[in-house]
C-alpha cells in the first residue's frame, strides 16, 4: 500500500515538541543540527566509507593498483564533488523539491555507496591482514554434522547447469533497478527513499563484514575439497573472478540484496515481487554452485536484509521529523 509523502508543515507541533532533542537554538548550531539540515541518512552512512577510502588512499597510494579499484577511487572522489557543486548552485538541493533534483541526489549518494567496493580489494588488507575463509569453513562444518556442504554440490556440477546459473547470478540488480524504476516513475517519494536507504544499509553492513571477517570464498578457501571443474564456455565466471575484491564473502550481498528488494516488492508491488520471486532460490542456489560463498554468508546475508528492511522506513520516519523540528522556528 502507498504511504503518502508527509508534506511540510503535516507534522504536528506538539510531536515536535516530544522530540528527544536538544534545544531548536543549540541544535541549529551543533554538527548534529547541520547535518540534518544538510544531508539525508544516506549521505550519512555512506561518507564515513568514503571519507575511511579517502584516507587510506593518501596514506599508501602505492596500494592502489587494480585498474578497478583506481576507476573506483576516481569515482568516489568525482560523485561528492559533483554533490558539492550541485549544492552550492541549486537553492533546492537540500529539500524535496525540485523533484528531479532530489532524484540526481539520491542517486549520487547510492552511487558513492556502491563505488567504494572495488577499493575493498586493496582498503581492506590495509586494516585487516589475511582471510578468515576457515573460520567461516568451521561453522559450516559445525552446522552440517561436520561436513563441507559447498563440496557436496560437486554431484550437480556440468557446464550447462554452470551457465544457466551464472546467468542468474549475474541478475542481482534487475529486480531492483525494475523496482526503482517503476517508484520512481510513479513518484512514490517514501517508497523510492525507503528502498534506495534500505539497499545503502545493505552496502555498509556489508563492508563492515568485509573489514570485520575478509574472505575469499569456497572456490579459494576450500579449493582442495573440489573434484568436479564447473566449466564456464560463456565467461561470466572467469569474469568475476578477474574482479573479485577477495574478501568479500561475508555477508553475501548477492542474497541481501534479492532478499531485500523482494520484501520491498511484498509490501510496494506484489505483482513485481512474483514475478521476481524464482530468483529468491535461484541465485542462493547459484552463490553456493559456483563456490562464491559459505552457507554461513547466505544465512547472515539474509539477517542484513531484514535489518535493512526494518530499519530503512524507521530511519526515514526519524530523519524527517528531525528536519522539520530544525525548520520549525522558535518561540
Amino acid at each position: 500500500m502507498r504511504t503518502p509523502a508527509l508534506e511540510h508543515g503535516s507534522l504536528p507541533r506538539q510531536a515536535v515538541d516530544r522530540l528527544p532533542l536538544p534545544s531548536l537554538g543549540a541544535r541549529s548550531r551543533s554538527g548534529i543540527g547541520l547535518a540534518v539540515r544538510l544531508l539525508d541518512p544516506k549521505e550519512v552512512l555512506a561518507l564515513p566509507f568514503l571519507v575511511l577510502v579517502a584516507v587510506l588512499a593518501v596514506s599508501r597510494p602505492d596500494a592502489v593498483t587494480h585498474p578497478d579499484a583506481r576507476a573506483a577511487l576516481a569515482l568516489t572522489a568525482a560523485l561528492p564533488a559533483v554533490w558539492w557543486g550541485m549544492a552550492l548552485r541549486l537553492p533546492g538541493w537540500h529539500g524535496p523539491r525540485p523533484h528531479w533534483c532530489r532524484r540526481v541526489r539520491d542517486l549520487i549518494a547510492v552511487t558513492s555507496c556502491l563505488a567504494v567496493y572495488p577499493s575493498l580489494r586493496w582498503a581492506v588488507p590495509l586494516v585487516h591482514p589475511g582471510h578468515c575463509d576457515h573460520a567461516l569453513a568451521a561453522v559450516d562444518r559445525w552446522l552440517f554434522a561436520d561436513r563441507d556442504p559447498v563440496p557436496l554440490l560437486d554431484h550437480f556440477a556440468h557446464p550447462v547447469t554452470t551457465a544457466v546459473l551464472a546467468l542468474a547470478y549475474s541478475c542481482e540488480w534487475v529486480p531492483l533497478l525494475a523496482l526503482g524504476g517503476l517508484l520512481c516513475a510513479r513518484r512514490r517519494d517514501r517508497e523510492w527513499s525507503d528502498l534506495l536507504l534500505g539497499l545503502v544499509i545493505v552496502q555498509c553492513l556489508g563492508y563492515v563484514g568485509y573489514f570485520a571477517v575478509p574472505a575469499v570464498g569456497p572456490w579459494y578457501g576450500l579449493a582442495d575439497r573440489f573434484t568436479v571443474p564447473l566449466g564456464d564456455f560463456l565467461g561470466i565466471r572467469g569474469y568475476y573472478l578477474a574482479h573479485s575484491t577477495h574478501v568479500d564473502a561475508f555477508p553475501s550481498l548477492h542474497v541481501a540484496t534479492i532478499v531485500l528488494m523482494s520484501l520491498f516488492a511484498w509490501r510496494d508491488c506484489r505483482t513485481l515481487f512474483w514475478l521476481t520471486s524464482p530468483l529468491l532460490v535461484v541465485i542462493p542456489a547459484s552463490t553456493l554452485y559456483l563456490r562464491w560463498h559459505y552457507v554461513t554468508d547466505l544465512v547472515t546475508g539474509a539477517a542484513v536484509a531484514l535489518i535493512a528492511r526494518a530499519a530503512a522506513p524507521a530511519a526515514n520516519r526519524v530523519w524527517e521529523a528531525a528536519r522539520r523540528a530544525v525548520a520549525v522556528p522558535g518561540p
